[in-house]
């Protein structure tokens, strides 16, 4: 993976329990990691046209260098958007996470 094509900023927010004045304890996301990011096409077939990512809108594959921050359990912020990690792929020094959206 080369640095000129990590093009996007990924944000990794990791659950936190809160507890109020009142005694209740909440769960919110607190932001743990910042890091960027190449976004991999999606593919059936090894053709130049690719139809299939018009139509999958709420699953994503990003690449990522391998940092120990990233994990099952956090949520990502990219493109206005948050997403869970639905799986990590290790290779090498690196991580290809697919990510599919949630409505918050």
């Amino acid at each position: 993976m080369r640095a000129g094509l990590l093009k996007y900023i990924l944000v990794f927010e990791n659950p936190v329990e809160v507890k109020s004045p009142t005694g209740a304890v909440n769960k919110e996301y607190k932001e743990v990691f910042r890091c960027r990011a190449q976004r991999v096409k999606q593919t059936l077939l090894a053709t130049d046209e690719n139809a299939h990512e018009q139509f999958i809108g709420h699953t994503i594959t990003m690449q990522v260098h391998k940092y120990p921050q990233i994990k099952y359990g956090c949520r990502v912020r990219y493109a206005d958007s948050v997403w869970e990690i639905k799986m990590i792929e290790p290779t090498g020094n690196e991580l290809t996470l697919t990510l599919k959206k949630i409505d918050v």
